[in-house]
């Protein structure tokens, strides 16, 4: 089983938004002591950056809550940034759909074409089409689709999959406008596989699977929470057909969510509007321009961009290179999505 280093979050809330966050760089899944108040860290000014020109591969449409127009949903077609059509939508968090006809206040996960979506309302998860207005409600927690369209979605700290492959005695179910197939839930990973996620030898509360994003149709990366004798803490590893393949442990406490690329090759984990981590879908470290305060991040449809918003622009640049050059577009974002 292949380990990341053991990567400690250590901070303090300052001002009630701020967050400090520090990677353990030691392997061997040994702890490395990290102070809980470090000092500042100096970093370059973004507009000391060398800029990137504009180039016709950052092609696709770049939606964004405009900041300077109460976060109504606008866009703009990349390189060019002409106007472009978009959902009528007032939100600073937004979900769009992948071909960038439909939008949602907050999260919701969208099948791969965009037909469907699933999202949480009250402790219960909607499951329906955006151009219908019949939809099903149950309980259920962290709506997903993987790549190949297949529904999950947690149901008793338990990953389950809706599938037509059942075998004899499985409960069966229909769906709206598709009674021609019948289909049951199948679990594809268990209480158990969680337990096995963890790597805190005290994980021995009661375990809550908190979010989740497919990264490939046998690979996922989760948020799990548990309350040990250290207190509560969350957890973040990617499974790969119920091997792990590593795992982080959170000293903040409840509230961390991922979000995956188009492809499923990079993922971020946040705090409210903090992004603490990028990471590569085998769990490895994003190499990263030195920009301040993201507060929301989105990758090209060909992952070969990433965008970031910070307060007072939007930041494009080239996704993992290591070259730290960006392009600042003439936007006042507060959520981004490239389709």
């Amino acid at each position: 089983m292949r380990r990341w280093p053991t990567w400690l979050l250590v901070g303090a809330l300052v001002a009630l938004s701020s967050v400090a966050v520090a990677d353990a760089l030691r392997g061997g899944g040994q702890k490395e002591a990290v102070s809980s108040n470090p000092g500042p860290r100096p970093l370059p000014a973004v507009t000391t950056l060398p800029l990137e020109p504009a180039s016709p591969a950052m092609s696709g449409v770049l939606y964004y809550s405009n900041a300077e127009r109460r976060c109504r949903l606008d866009g703009v077609i990349m390189p060019g940034l002409e106007a472009a059509r978009s959902p009528r939508l007032g939100s600073c968090r937004f979900s769009i759909s992948g071909n960038g006809q439909a939008a949602f206040p907050g999260k919701a996960s969208w099948s791969p074409h965009g037909g469907l979506y699933a999202r949480e309302i009250d402790g219960m998860i909607e499951f329906g089409s955006p151009f219908s207005h019949e939809a099903l409600r149950f309980p259920g927690r962290a709506p997903a689709f993987r790549p190949d369209e297949t529904f999950t979605y947690v149901r008793n700290n338990e990953v389950v999959e809706w599938t037509t492959e059942c075998p004899p005695g499985s409960r069966l179910f229909g769906l709206t406008g598709d009674s021609a197939k019948v289909r049951c839930r199948r679990v594809v990973l268990s209480r158990g596989d969680l337990r096995r996620a963890l790597l805190s030898a005290d994980a021995s509360g009661p375990l809550v699977l908190k979010d989740l994003e497919w990264l490939s149709d046998t690979r996922l990366v989760i948020v799990v929470g548990d309350a040990g004798v250290s207190g509560y803490r969350e957890h973040l590893s990617v499974i790969d057909d119920g091997q792990l393949i590593g795992a982080v442990i959170s000293e903040f406490g409840e509230g961390m969510r991922v979000e995956a690329s188009p492809h499923g090759n990079f993922f971020t984990a946040w705090y409210g509007d903090s992004l603490v981590t990028i990471r590569d879908r085998n769990g490895d470290l994003v190499t990263f321009p030195p920009v301040p305060r993201v507060r929301a991040l989105t990758w090209s449809p060909d992952e070969r961009w990433t965008a970031v918003a910070t307060e007072h622009s939007v930041f494009v640049f080239r996704t993992n290179t290591g070259e730290a050059r960006v392009r600042r577009l003439p936007i006042v974002a507060y959520d981004l999505a490239w389709r």
